[in-house]
């Protein structure tokens, strides 16, 4: 079964220079399914890089070494858990009853 992810483009709200904490939840919703650790052009800095499950990549900003390598730790346990569970087979969108809807 191939699952079409596209509808998720609409959520993602930062692309580049994104905040550990934004592709810290990411993974915790079952979002990214693989992440790695680049190098930034300041010495001791680096940053993550994530693929969701829909192929896309987003990047965080450039942090301090063992910052990247904390949130690193968080994202892949995230990842293990979802992985474990299938939580990306299981993601469903609810929309807003409110009108409050804040994605769009």
């Amino acid at each position: 079964m191939t699952n079409d992810y596209s509808f998720l483009e609409q959520y993602i709200i930062c692309r580049e220079d994104c905040p550990l904490r934004f592709i810290e939840a990411l993974a915790m919703n079952g979002l990214v399914k693989e992440a790695r650790v680049i190098n930034c052009e300041k010495k001791g800095f680096k940053k993550i890089e994530a693929i969701l499950i829909n192929n896309s990549k987003i990047t965080s900003q450039c942090r301090f070494e063992p910052e990247i390598t904390q949130s690193m730790k968080i994202i892949n346990v995230y990842i293990g858990f979802s992985k474990k569970n299938k939580a990306f087979e299981k993601i469903e969108i609810v929309e807003s009853k409110t009108g409050l809807d804040h994605a769009k």
